[in-house]
C-alpha cells in the first residue's frame, strides 16, 4: 500500500479559496485510494504562506510518503510552494478544475500549475509530474494510476531485500552486476540449501506428494527428491522478496534432480526465483510484478525464424503463465526430473532489463501462445522497445547490438509507460532501440 500525502495551496484573494474545494477533493482522493491501492497518509491544512509551506514540507518528510501531491486549489506564486518541490521524494503538481467557466475567474488553478512546472529547480534530483482534474475525472485517474504502478515498481527496487544464493552460473560473467537502486542484496553459499535439505522431514514430503495434481512423465517416487528440494528452497527464501539462485551444476550433481519444477511450483505459491544467479534479472522480475501485480519470469532468446523470436527457459514458470496443459518432464540435456513443460500464454508482455551504470531497457511485444522447445516457451511475434514498434528481427538486432545479458525479465500485459516513468523516478537512463543490421563488432 503506497503512502500518499496531500498539501492544498490556496491564495485567499481568489473566490475558490472559500469554497471548501480542498476538503471535498481530499475526501474524494481518500475514496479513490481504496480503488487504486494507496493510503492518504498525510493531509496538510491549506497553505497560503511560505512559513506554512515549510512546516508542511517538514511534516510530509516525516510521514514517509511515496508520493506528495501539491494541490493547486487556486493560483499561487512560486515562493509559497517552493519548499514542497525541494523535498527529496516523488512530487506531483495537481490543479483542480474551475468550478465555472464564465464571469469572474474563480480559482486560476491551472495557471498556478503552469507556473509551478515552469519553475527552475536546480537542486532537485528527481523529476516532477503534473496532474489535472477532479479525482473523479478519467484523465486524472489514468495519470495517477500510471504513477502508482511506476512507484510500486520503484519502491521494490529501492527497498527490496533479495538473496543471492550460490552466486552466478559458471561463466555467466554478465550476471555479476548488482542493482544500483538501493535494493538490498544478501549473499549466501549453497551450503545454506544443503543444510535446509537435511532438515526436511519425510512427513513433509509425504504431504506434498499426496497433494500433487499435475501431469507428469514420472510416478511419484522419482519426484520425491524434487518435493524435498521444493521444501528446502521455500525455507531458504523466507523473509526475502526473491532469490537469485545458482541452480546448476551443483544441485543436479549433488541432489540428483533439476531445480526447475521445484522453482515452478514455488512460483505458483508466490515465490520469486531467478535462475543462474541473475540478481539484475530478479530485480526486473520484482519490479514487473509490482507494476503488473502478476507473476514475472526470466526467458532466453533461443531461436529466430519466420515465426518471430522464440523466448524459452528451462521450465520454472508458474502455471499463471500457462497457455495450455502443463506437465513435468525430463530436463532436455540431463534427462533428470523435472522441468515444467508448457506453452506460454498468448497476449501482450512487457520487459525490463536493469544494467550497470544506472541504465535500463524497457521493451514489450506480443506472445503467440504457440509452444516451441520443451520447457516454457512461445514466439514473440510483435515487438516494441521503449514504446517504439519494432519487427522481431529489429528487436533481436537491438538486443545484440546493445550487448545485453541473455535473460529477458518479462511480465504480463502492456506496461511500458509505467516502466518508463519508473525509470524516470529512479534516474535510470533508458536505452533506445539500436536496430542497425549492418553494425560491426563492438569495442571492449
Amino acid at each position: 500500500m503506497l503512502r500518499i500525502g496531500l498539501v492544498p495551496i490556496v491564495r485567499p484573494l481568489f473566490r475558490g479559496a472559500r469554497f471548501g474545494l480542498e476538503r471535498a477533493s481530499s475526501q474524494a482522493l481518500r475514496r479513490l485510494g481504496g480503488e487504486l491501492g494507496f493510503e492518504l497518509a498525510y493531509v496538510a491544512d491549506p497553505v497560503a504562506e511560505v512559513a506554512q509551506a515549510a512546516a508542511a514540507a517538514k511534516a510530509a518528510q516525516a510521514a514517509g510518503l511515496d508520493l506528495l501531491l501539491v494541490e493547486h486549489v487556486t493560483f499561487a506564486t512560486g515562493e509559497v510552494f517552493l519548499p514542497l518541490l525541494e523535498l527529496p521524494m516523488p512530487v506531483g503538481l495537481w490543479a483542480l478544475p474551475e468550478v465555472w467557466d464564465t464571469g469572474p475567474l474563480p480559482q486560476n488553478a491551472i495557471c498556478g500549475l503552469n507556473l509551478g512546472v515552469s519553475l527552475p529547480l536546480p537542486g532537485r534530483q528527481m523529476p516532477l509530474k503534473w496532474f489535472y482534474g477532479a479525482p473523479e475525472d478519467e484523465w486524472f485517474r489514468e495519470r495517477l494510476g500510471l504513477t502508482l504502478q511506476a512507484l510500486r515498481g520503484a519502491k521494490v527496487l529501492r527497498e527490496g531485500r533479495v538473496l543471492w544464493l550460490g552466486g552466478t552460473a559458471p561463466g555467466f560473467f554478465a550476471f555479476d552486476a548488482l542493482p544500483e537502486t538501493g535494493m538490498r542484496v544478501e549473499r549466501a553459499g549453497l551450503e545454506v540449501l544443503w543444510e535446509a535439505l537435511e532438515g526436511v522431514r519425510e512427513s513433509e514430503v509425504d504431504e506434498l506428494a499426496a497433494a500433487f495434481d499435475e501431469l507428469a512423465e514420472y510416478p511419484l517416487e522419482p519426484l520425491r527428491q524434487t518435493f524435498r528440494l521444493e521444501l528446502a528452497l521455500a525455507q531458504v527464501a523466507q523473509g526475502y522478496d526473491g532469490v537469485a539462485i545458482r541452480e546448476w551444476p551443483e544441485i543436479p550433481d549433488r541432489v540428483g534432480v533439476m531445480a526447475y519444477s521445484a522453482m515452478a511450483r514455488l512460483a505458483d505459491r508466490g515465490y520469486t526465483f531467478a535462475p543462474e544467479g541473475d540478481v539484475m534479472g530478479l530485480a526486473g522480475q520484482l519490479a514487473l510484478q509490482a507494476v503488473s501485480r502478476q507473476a514475472a519470469i526470466l526467458l532466453d532468446i533461443s531461436h529466430f525464424g519466420s515465426k518471430g523470436v522464440m523466448l524459452w527457459h528451462g521450465g520454472e514458470a508458474p502455471r499463471a503463465w500457462a497457455g495450455g496443459p502443463t506437465r513435468l518432464v525430463p530436463h532436455f540435456n540431463r534427462g533428470l526430473p523435472a522441468v515444467r513443460d508448457m506453452p506460454l500464454k498468448a497476449g501482450p508482455v512487457t520487459g525490463l532489463r536493469l544494467l550497470p551504470g544506472r541504465r535500463a531497457v524497457v521493451h514489450g511485444g506480443y506472445l503467440s501462445g504457440e509452444k516451441g522447445y520443451d520447457g516454457d516457451s512461445s514466439w514473440l511475434t510483435q515487438a516494441s522497445w521503449a514504446g517504439q514498434e519494432l519487427s522481431p528481427k529489429q528487436f533481436l538486432v537491438s538486443w545484440l547490438n546493445h550487448r545485453l545479458p541473455h535473460h529477458l525479465a518479462v511480465g504480463m500485459g502492456e506496461h511500458q509507460p509505467a516502466l518508463l516513468e519508473l525509470c524516470g523516478w529512479l534516474g535510470l537512463e533508458v536505452l533506445p532501440a539500436k536496430a542497425e543490421e549492418s553494425g560491426w563488432v563492438w569495442r571492449a
